[in-house]
């Protein structure tokens, strides 16, 4: 017997089915990168933040919403990681006092 001619066209669930992921991938990317502003010091949350949106941008046909929250996400994840990168460098000499003290009372 001979397949149906319609196997090559695209199924409409299955299509759906990856828009609604990649919807769901850049809402957690974006709760997850406001979430790591309210913690400050916690850099690997902006990075799994930043490697969701970056998952949920990845496809064929991204729908507006998942663009919108997708790059909201990579935006949030990036500013937060590089304000922890720049505040370690400005007052590295303060943590290390911290870290003096720390060690001084245990």
């Amino acid at each position: 017997m001979s397949e149906p001619s319609n196997v090559s066209q695209i199924d409409p669930v299955h299509v759906a089915y990856q828009e609604g992921r990649r919807l769901g991938l850049a809402t957690g990317a974006l709760a997850l990168s406001v979430v790591a502003f309210v913690n400050m010091l916690g850099i690997e949350k902006s990075v799994l933040a930043g490697v969701l949106a970056l998952l949920s941008l990845q496809g064929a046909r991204p729908v507006a919403s998942v663009l919108r929250r997708g790059r909201a996400a990579l935006a949030i994840a990036a500013v937060h990681a590089v304000t922890i990168v720049t505040v370690l460098i400005l007052f590295h000499d303060k943590l290390l006092q911290l870290i003096h003290l720390l060690q001084k009372l245990s």
